[in-house]
């Protein structure tokens, strides 16, 4: 008997995320994190997929809720790429045309507590040192305040970040290269520029952007700054930001003052671009920043680290509750490497543009802006790239065209009234729909598989979907199987055998 199912080092959001996707399906899991205080600003996007992703959970609004402490209107309709604007969430047909400003300490606070209330059992000030595995299981040591720890488990996460540990004590390789300049992250005590504290600028002296992040403990206002400076942007990462660099740099891009009251926090960041060479090894598996380190363009990065524990999560369930083989983790890699791999081509095609601050680049970026991105088909490629899905997931030969794309909110009329998938997934079960209505898949035996068969029509659909008869959806809301055919339950219950139900 093991001290727990799962063993995820690193209380981030990948982190919290995969954890509690884990306790949703009845897996014990403790999560070692060696913070003890909560994480300083970093990430301050969420964006549409991954709120589709929240509210297949049912705690998007959760988020709003906390989004709305920062400003009164917490819903961004736009965003940006290579430093250029706007890239229009609409293209995304999304119920979530939009995405929030929230700093990652306030993401990972409701992710904590989301973790906490499916009694997921977090410990803080755990410091890992060794993870060992056999064919069994993990073992994995911490010092824990005072004392220290010993774990065993059948399997671990890697949710520890860009330095990982798990990785290196997996012996997981990490390629790619380091950094090729810095640039500065700094929250500060003032009003703000422009609209609601919001501004975007470049030139030849470098670029700046900002925006509102929430206040102090006495009220006042405090806006993130993101800074590449021309000159300053070869300083060493160890370098400490100061406050006078901060000014400079400012009036050097913004060609006037900004007054504030000092450096609430500061920070540098680098371009260093690194990949693991695998995701997995054995019982080991890493999520998140444990996979990949890049430049923080457009600020996204998080939110694909949250995508890799929703898809990682269900599938840990399924082969620790019996209901898949251990083969199902290897699909893990194979739809999120593709993924992580285009991210990293999409950061330094960014970068390659944002930071040309010579005349001829200059030039380029405003004409970019200018005639380029409005164009539809532009903007929405580059609004699917920035939610990581200019490609579908991963499927076999022959199938159909929607398989492996993300599933779309449809509403259902079923006979129990009006249904919408993304309600119909909260408790990360499968989603069977026969579209006709004709309750086709009633005799179907789903018992002990976490399955659930829906009948109904849609009440409005798309041109790729109106000729469906059959969708099997996955509990992190991807499409499994789409099928035009009338409704046949053993091929319905052969789709089902492929994901689930391998060991019945």
């Amino acid at each position: 008997m093991t001290d727990t199912d799962v063993v995820v080092v690193g209380g981030g959001p990948s982190g919290l995320t995969v954890a509690s996707e884990l306790a949703l399906a009845g897996v014990r899991v403790t999560v070692l994190e060696r913070r003890t205080k909560p994480v300083e600003s970093r990430a301050g996007t969420v964006l549409p997929r991954v709120l589709e992703l929240f509210d297949a959970r049912g705690i998007a609004d959760r988020f709003f809720e906390r989004a709305r402490s920062i400003r009164d209107n917490p819903l961004i309709p736009v965003h940006i790429w290579a430093g250029m604007q706007p890239v229009h969430w609409h293209h995304l047909n999304s119920r979530f045309g939009f995405r929030l400003i929230m700093p990652q300490n306030m993401t990972e606070e409701l992710l904590l507590e989301r973790a906490r209330e499916l009694d997921v059992d977090v410990r803080h000030g755990a410091l890992v040192e060794k993870i060992t595995q056999d064919a069994e299981g993990v073992l994995v040591t911490a010092a824990h305040g005072a004392g220290r720890l010993e774990l065993t488990a059948r399997y671990a996460v890697g949710a520890d970040g860009g330095r990982s540990l798990v990785r290196g004590q997996a012996g997981i390789g990490f390629e790619g290269r380091g950094a090729t300049f810095t640039g500065m992250v700094a929250d500060l005590r003032t009003g703000g520029l422009g609209p609601d504290g919001r501004l975007m600028t470049d030139n030849e002296h470098g670029w700046v952007t900002s925006f509102p992040f929430g206040h102090d403990d006495d009220g006042t206002a405090v806006t993130r700054f993101n800074i590449v400076h021309a000159q300053r942007r070869h300083a060493p990462q160890s370098e400490a930001v100061t406050e006078e660099e901060v000014r400079a740099c400012l009036r050097d891009v913004l060609e006037r003052e900004v007054e504030f009251d000092g450096l609430r926090w500061a920070s540098r960041f680098t371009d260093a671009l690194r990949i693991a060479t695998t995701f997995r090894n054995g019982r080991i598996l890493l999520v998140g920043e444990s996979t990949r380190i890049h430049y923080p363009a457009s600020g996204v990065g998080m939110n694909f680290c949250i995508q890799d524990a929703f898809n990682l999560g269900w599938k840990l369930a399924a082969v620790l509750n019996g209901h898949a083989d251990d083969a199902l983790l290897d699909t893990y890699e194979q739809e999120r490497r593709p993924v992580a791999e285009e991210l990293l081509r999409s950061v330094e095609a960014q970068c390659a543009v944002q930071f040309n601050f010579t005349a001829e680049g200059v030039v380029f970026k405003r004409m970019f802006q200018e005639h380029l991105l409005p164009l539809p088909e532009v903007n929405r490629r580059i609004a699917l790239e920035l939610n990581g899905l200019t490609a579908p997931y991963p499927s076999l030969p022959g199938s159909h065209l929607l398989t492996g794309h993300r599933a779309p909110d449809l509403e259902l009329v079923t006979a129990d009234g009006i249904e919408r998938v993304g309600e119909l997934l909260r408790d990360q079960r499968f989603l069977l729909i026969d579209c006709t209505g004709d309750d086709s898949y009633a005799g179907l035996d789903a018992s002990g598989l976490p399955l659930r068969v829906v009948s109904g029509v849609p009440v409005v659909t798309t041109p790729e979907l109106r000729a469906v008869r059959s969708l099997l959806i996955r509990p992190d809301a991807y499409i499994a199987w789409a099928d035009e055919h009338a409704p046949d339950p053993q091929a319905a219950a052969d789709q089902i055998k492929h994901w689930i139900g391998a060991r019945r």
